[in-house]
């Protein structure tokens, strides 16, 4: 995965042989359609709309929902400081517990849709939708650029906890400094030869691009499906 994140060279995937047997870029359509209606939806109806479809994921597909537990802990963050906040402590309470919703129901969806496809589907799904290439290439590189980031501080943060097992207080909070300073170094440094990679080999363009046959009847329905189902969530925010 490293050589490819120099140059973007993705091995071809058949997508449509995959567990879901949608293209890549109607599923990240599907899904940014649903964010969408997700992120503008206030009233109750609404909200019962839009929560049907992470409830079917979660209940049909066996979703774990201990996922969730990291985006909660933010979140809870989020909604004590909305209600030391917010003019009003109640309010700023249902603010924070409206936002929780919508992030964790955005997450499942996403979740199910779009991960699964990973860096490859993610490229391809955008070459489809006609992104520019520079665009295209830089959102990769982004995305493997925070990957390579997060492997180093994972890897750092176990050798700390196998060499020093027992430190505390004001040592630990120095040394968990200096290891994020480091990896913060280190990817700025990885980021710059991969900048220098893709200049070497001739700029953004000259790339793979992706060879698979155009949408299907299934994946224009699944797209039809998911803009009626947001029209039908707008509309009853206006009712």
């Amino acid at each position: 995965m490293i050589q490819d994140s120099f140059t973007l060279t993705f091995p071809h995937e058949k997508f449509y042989a995959s567990r879901n047997n949608f293209a890549p870029e109607s599923l990240l359509v599907s899904a940014l359609v649903y964010s969408l209606a997700v992120s503008i939806s206030s009233n109750f109806i609404p909200l019962i709309l839009v929560l049907i479809l992470p409830v079917m994921i979660v209940c049909v597909k066996k979703f774990q929902v201990s996922s969730l537990l990291k985006l909660n802990i933010i979140n809870l963050v989020m909604i004590i400081t909305l209600a030391l906040t917010w003019p009003v402590f109640l309010d700023g309470v249902k603010m924070g517990m409206l936002i929780t919703l919508r992030l964790n129901m955005i997450y499942i969806v996403c979740e199910y849709m779009i991960f699964p496809l990973g860096i490859t589907g993610i490229y391809e799904a955008l070459y489809a939708l006609r992104v520019p290439e520079k665009l295209r290439v830089l959102i990769i590189l982004t995305l493997r650029g925070i990957f390579i980031m997060r492997e180093r501080l994972e890897t750092a943060l176990i050798s700390v906890k196998l060499r020093a097992p027992n430190l505390k207080g004001i040592m630990k909070l120095k040394v968990f400094a200096s290891i994020l300073a480091s990896v913060l170094l280190q990817s700025s440094s990885h980021s710059e030869r991969m900048m220098q990679a893709v200049i070497l080999r001739g700029g953004f363009t000259g790339f793979s691009q992706s060879e698979r046959e155009g949408l299907k009847l299934g994946d224009m329905l699944l797209i039809v499906s998911f803009m009626l189902y947001a029209a039908v969530v707008m509309k009853c925010n206006y009712i």
